[in-house]
């Protein structure tokens, strides 16, 4: 047999096209050892070894079912455990892994093989597809972790088409221990497609229902148990980048897959919420005064933040200095939100409807998840008040889907910049925020002056990695903390931010001069989405000497600013610091229009709860809870029943949420 082994390698060397793929394979491993190179020389070896045995493996004639079925045994004992340790190891050292983690997963990737084998009833497809699929999937968890610092969410797969329309801006080299990594795959991939196990039809049919069967019962336990394994696995959601360190890749996906729906509170009926609405009503109350409709401009900027909110940051110039500046007819404070980093959308959901993303699982994106029709937000109930509605984003129609989300939402017209109609100027690889408020003023200047105007806009200028070159560097960063600022990992990257701000500060600006010359009176709201987020050095260096605990930390890099001014004498109360979800109905009060039930709701729980994000909530004292904690409380009660009813109910309330049933004047 080994003569006739023999005698078939020969036959292959004199096949041009299995030399060839055999020679390409063992180059680019071998090449990609030069770069994986990091001095180490256990792995040089192993790199070595594995590119050259990956070419002769694809030189072997066809496998008899005598070699094939011992490689298939060794390949399941060995390589599903290896290939869960090289997803986790580039981006966590596996130490604090929950027990069970590894188990899970790596039965995980064996459901993956035997799915593969159902579809294709082919071994050698399974184990090297099954191979190339974690291949992919290791590269898109790496480049998740470097550019966002957490892990796949179930909401990720709906935002493939925005992470499109700005990768070009990230970069997308390999560390020497992610292309180990890569290397191994490569090899799982060339052995497994040579494992070719031959059966007969009844051997097929039988290994399909055992996989069908194996696959069904990881599920079960993963998916509709509450303790998988008797562990008590958990999704920290005030660190989500924890979860990876807790959980792995995998299960920390299919953990928040398994949180994604929001459960029908207690005690919820459509009655329940007429009388609660009836009931707040009453405590609000109808003010006697003369009801205003004043046009409405409110801005989501992309990254607003303060980086100074979070400890010293000394800079040579300062990069917010007119909106600090704002103190007349103007409010101005701290707004807490559930992101950090990316997923834009969410704040975005929680300023236009009111809802909070505290009741759903962090990877949740309701622009992907929840929004599949017609429900309310600022935008129908202003509608429903005489306003012409617009939304203005100078970027692709679908990101995040907005095309479909804001016709939900009710916008009478989306602006996005296959629409924009002002020339275009950009600023670090985006449309720049002057062209954005040129483009504000622009729509303002056109809308029908029979009603008064809603515009909702969202920026894009600040968006990541801050990498672009056209920014002007006007404001260095002397420290951050006690450390020089040059000496951060990010430095450049930093310093590039802080002058986005100081654009973006001087920008509002003359967005703010455009509007103290109008007549009609006219409330501009702007507010940012989330922080960036920064490596480690950073925020070592900005929180040194700080009294706050992990949480506290947590909860401070989930703070933007939001400011709210008028061209006209309001008289506006004081509402300090607050959460996203009550910004519509704030800008509605401060505005003087007439609040429908729902929004007269929020500025009740406001009172009690002027915080609520899945990070962390503050009551009125200012004391930090967790929303579990406050979760059967009757104020938050109530208000899940009110979400439930919005985001699940095709027929929702339209009168609790949107008015349309008017109230006596």
């Amino acid at each position: 047999m080994i003569e006739r082994v023999l005698t078939d390698f020969k036959n292959t060397l004199k096949t041009p096209r299995k030399t060839v793929c055999s020679a390409a394979i063992t180059i680019i491993m071998l090449a990609l050892t030069a770069f994986a190179w990091d001095g180490i020389g256990k792995r040089l070896i192993i790199c070595m070894g594995l590119s050259v045995l990956s070419g002769l493996l694809l030189l072997l004639p066809k496998l008899s079912n005598w070699i094939s079925v011992p490689m298939l045994i060794v390949y399941l004992l060995y390589v599903p455990q290896k290939s869960f340790q090289r997803l986790e190891l580039p981006m966590q050292d596996m130490s604090r892994l929950v027990d069970g983690a590894e188990l899970l997963t790596v039965a995980f990737i064996i459901c993956a093989y035997l799915l593969i084998f159902v579809l294709t009833q082919n071994s050698a497809a399974a184990l090297g597809g099954g191979s190339g699929f974690f291949l992919i999937l290791f590269l898109v968890e790496y480049y998740i972790w470097k550019f966002r610092g957490d892990f796949l969410m179930p909401s990720d797969l709906r935002a493939v088409g925005t992470a499109v329309t700005v990768m070009g801006s990230y970069d997308y080299g390999l560390s020497p221990e992610a292309l180990y990594t890569v290397i191994y795959f490569l090899f799982f991939i060339v052995l497994g497609s040579r494992i070719r196990v031959r059966m007969c039809k009844w051997a097929h049919i039988s290994v399909s229902i055992a996989a069908v069967l194996c696959i069904a019962g990881w599920y079960h336990v993963v998916m509709d148990t509450p303790n998988p394994l008797g562990k008590e696995f958990m999704i920290p959601y005030w660190n989500l980048g924890m979860s990876r360190s807790l959980n792995g890749t995998c299960m920390s996906y299919f953990l928040l897959l398994k949180d994604s729906e929001l459960d029908v509170p207690d005690g919820y009926s459509e009655q329940a919420l007429r009388e609660i609405a009836e009931e707040t009503a009453e405590k609000y109350g109808i003010p006697e005064k003369e009801w205003k409709t004043p046009n409405i401009i409110m801005i989501m900027n992309e990254a607003w933040s303060d980086p100074g909110m979070l400890g010293h940051l000394d800079v040579t110039d300062a990069y917010m200095s007119f909106t600090d500046s704002l103190t007349d007819d103007a409010l101005r404070g701290n707004l807490y939100v559930s992101i950090l980093g990316g997923l834009t959308a969410n704040t975005e959901f929680e300023a236009l409807t009111g809802n909070s993303m505290s009741f759903l699982a962090s990877g949740v994106v309701p622009y992907g998840n929840q929004i599949r029709h017609d429900m309310p937000s600022m935008a129908r109930v202003l509608s429903a008040q005489g306003y012409e509605t617009m939304a203005v984003h100078p970027n692709g129609a679908v990101a995040w889907g907005r095309n479909r989300v804001y016709e939900h939402f009710g916008f009478d017209e989306f602006i996005h910049e296959g629409k924009w109609e002002t020339p275009y100027e950009y600023l670090g690889g985006y449309i720049s925020d002057a062209c954005n408020f040129n483009e504000i003023i622009h729509r303002y200047e056109q809308r029908d002056k029979e009603k008064p105007f809603f515009l909702f806009n969202v920026t894009i200028q600040n968006h990541g990695s801050y990498m672009g070159e056209d920014i002007p560097m006007e404001t260095g960063v002397l420290k951050v903390g006690n450390t020089p600022g040059d000496t951060l990992e990010q430095a450049e990257e930093l310093q590039r931010y802080i002058n986005l701000l100081r654009i973006t500060d001087e920008e509002f600006g003359k967005l703010i001069a455009y509007f103290e010359q109008e007549e009609e009176e006219v409330i501009v709201c702007m507010f940012g989405d989330h922080q960036p987020i920064w490596k480690e050095d950073f925020y070592s260096a900005v929180f040194e000497g700080q009294k706050w605990n992990d949480r506290e930390i947590s909860l401070q890099k989930h703070i933007v600013p939001y400011i709210i001014w008028s061209n006209y004498d309001t008289g506006w109360r004081e509402y300090g610091d607050m959460s996203a979800n009550y910004l519509p109905a704030v800008l509605m009060e401060c505005a003087g229009l007439e609040l429908p039930p729902f929004y007269q709701y929020l500025m009740e729980l406001h009172r009690e709860y002027p915080v609520l994000t899945k990070i962390g909530c503050l009551d009125k004292e200012g004391k930090l809870v967790d929303i579990a904690d406050v979760w059967d409380e009757d104020l938050i009660s109530r208000y899940r029943m009110f979400q439930y009813n919005q985001l699940y109910m095709k027929d929702y309330l339209e009168d609790i949420f949107v008015g349309t049933e008017k109230q006596d004047r």
